[in-house]
């Protein structure tokens, strides 16, 4: 269901130019990175950061406020609404 969401707030972002091409590039580029580093024979580090607890410190209403003003109506931002009043998040 997620990923169903997921997809049409991609296409409702890129439709309306509201989400940038390049937002992809990050992950583009760090897999160019770690194969020339493979296959120069190099090491290659990466640094990521896990922030615990993000979804419960998430601002919920600035979400929707965003949704809002980018134009999107129906009843995705009711769903999104939703399933952001849940308290917790929990990965399948």
């Amino acid at each position: 269901m997620e990923r169903m969401v997921n997809n049409r707030l991609v296409w409702f972002f890129e439709r309306n130019k509201l989400i940038t091409p390049l937002q992809c590039g990050f992950l583009v580029r760090l897999e160019y990175f770690i194969r020339e580093a493979f296959i120069q024979r190099q090491h290659a580090v990466a640094v990521f950061f896990d922030l615990e607890k993000a979804y419960d410190c998430t601002w919920k209403y600035g979400i929707m406020k965003d949704l809002h003003q980018a134009g999107l109506r129906s009843r995705l931002p009711c769903f999104i609404e939703g399933f952001l009043k849940i308290d917790s998040f929990q990965s399948a």
